[in-house]
């Protein structure tokens, strides 16, 4: 498999503004399928309390001792249980049977095989065969899922997800007071989380790809979204929407 094909990803450079911009018009191309997704996930949804119930007996019953261990320290860091589920998701059936999310439907491989130009698959091409239709159906609805969620909490994600710095600001005349700017990433937990539960589930399906570039394609993917969330959230609030404090 060569994540190379994913558009935008260089795997020698930082996520670039033309990169981003690409992943905006992918997810804007996602947008009627993530309405349907919403619309089946309204009837699913449940209150927070009752997902930590479900990732806590998760963490305890799991064999994965890596994956429990990223677990608990994404939730030390007060990352909605939604998102850290929805991260989960792949490759973890009874978590899918838990919340009544499956990523892959009876019958979707054999449609998306009957229909070769159909346009389901927004991050992945369907016609590249250096991986299997069904393992790109899954990662692609995985994707799409965790875009969902990140709009169920966005308020606490957009909060939590990211890793804030006061950067000092060199002043070339050395006069005045010293300024500072703010720099955020997504916490490395996150990324960390994303790559081993990718890493698992291709390992799963026989599909073997370099640990690094597992972790870039997550820094890629995770980043996009959370900027997404936070430029959904600065709009509401330049339109005079509501927008109350999650934490």
């Amino acid at each position: 498999m060569s994540l190379e094909s994913f558009f935008g990803l260089e795997s020698d450079q930082p996520m670039s503004e033309s990169a981003f911009e690409a992943f905006k018009e992918k997810m804007a191309a996602a947008a009627a399928q993530i309405a349907a997704i919403k619309k089946e996930e309204s009837k699913q949804k449940k209150k927070e309390d009752e997902l930590m119930k479900i990732l806590l007996f998760f963490v305890k019953t799991s064999h994965k001792t890596e994956l429990v261990l990223l677990i608990s320290r994404a939730l030390e860091q007060n990352i909605p249980a939604n998102f850290i589920l929805a991260v989960v998701l792949l490759g973890n059936p009874e978590i899918q049977q838990a919340v009544g999310h499956h990523l892959l439907l009876p019958g979707q491989v054999e449609a998306f095989e009957a229909n070769p130009d159909d346009k389901a698959l927004v991050f992945f091409n369907a016609k590249d065969e250096t991986m299997p239709l069904k393992i790109k159906i899954e990662l692609d609805s995985w994707i799409k899922n965790m875009i969902v969620q990140a709009d169920e909490n966005p308020q606490k994600l957009v909060k939590t997800a990211y890793d804030r710095q006061m950067i000092e600001i060199e002043d070339e005349n050395h006069f005045g007071d010293t300024k500072y700017e703010e720099r955020k990433e997504v916490r490395k937990v996150l990324i960390q989380l994303f790559a081993f539960v990718m890493r698992d589930f291709l390992e799963s399906r026989g599909v073997s790809e370099d640990h690094e570039k597992l972790t870039e394609f997550a820094e890629f993917i995770l980043t996009g979204i959370v900027k997404k969330t936070e430029e959904n959230l600065d709009q509401r609030r330049f339109l005079g929407g509501e927008v109350s404090d999650p934490i």
